[in-house]
């Protein structure tokens, strides 16, 4: 399951499954040093746990958290490559959860041996950087970016057809292969955008809304011309939210997209 599966399943899964529940936020931001960091924070982490649990009324759950120490232990050691600025995992003494995640964003340090799962960091991260698209108006491209906590997961590159009145799915990343396969269209096509936009937003909107809907996006930013933008935003048949950033973010990097359009949207 991806992400948003796991996530949804942690939120559903019952506290009352078992005993103890292990909550770990680790920063894993890579470092110069030849040993990481993040390995000695989680050393310490769960030695400060044991502490604690050793010294509770409890004895039996030093038990628990030894085992779920075993597993995350090696569970990390064989993704230890795969590292990048955070690192969240959840389980419970049951066996019955395994919750771990890596993330592109930086976490506080936050360990937890305790009754109820920790999900409240989580839960803030997912808010400030939820499961969104972003849609990048063109006249003769759409470019759609998907992405999850702070990340981009997958670009999607869209050329206008304006033979066929239709977008067609290019697997180029390289924007001048698009505005040059434009061009050459409009060598021989001389019908004016303000005819074509309407059919263009009619043909773009069911692509959004059938992606919002596969990759489970919580919002959808529009950045291009406020009035284009406004236009597909009024067509949209979609309760989520949807978001305008009335600038051209078609040059930037994909990351410096994500970053810029939340940076206007938060400002």
């Amino acid at each position: 399951m991806g992400f948003m599966e796991n996530w949804k399943a942690l939120q559903k899964y019952s506290a009352q499954s078992a005993e103890r529940f292990l909550t770990i936020y680790l920063n894993t931001e890579p470092t110069a040093n030849t040993q990481p960091e993040w390995k000695i924070r989680l050393k310490n982490g769960f030695k400060k746990l044991a502490e604690y649990t050793q010294a509770g009324e409890e004895p039996r759950y030093l038990d628990m958290l030894m085992e779920l120490q075993a597993k995350v232990e090696e569970k990390v050691e064989n993704s230890r490559t795969e590292m990048k600025k955070g690192l969240i995992i959840v389980a419970d003494s049951s066996g019955g959860l395994f919750f771990c995640e890596k993330i592109q964003t930086g976490v506080p340090n936050a360990f937890y041996f305790e009754s109820e799962p920790h999900l409240e960091e989580l839960q803030a991260l997912m808010s400030r950087c939820p499961a969104a698209g972003i849609v990048q108006l063109s006249n003769d491209t759409v470019t759609v970016l998907d992405s999850l906590l702070c990340e981009i997961n997958t670009e999607y590159y869209y050329e206008w057809d304006m033979i066929n009145d239709e977008f067609r799915e290019r697997p180029s990343t390289s924007t001048s292969d698009l505005k040059s396969a434009s061009n050459k269209q409009r060598e021989n096509y001389s019908e004016p955008w303000e005819v074509i936009r309407p059919r263009w937003i009619k043909r773009l909107t069911p692509i959004i809304e059938r992606m919002a809907r596969e990759h489970q996006w919580e919002e959808i930013i529009l950045s291009g011309e406020k009035q284009i933008a406004s236009q597909v935003k009024e067509a949209l048949n979609s309760k989520i939210s949807v978001h305008i950033v009335p600038k051209n973010l078609s040059n930037m990097p994909s990351q410096n997209v994500l970053q810029e359009a939340y940076a206007v949207l938060h400002s």
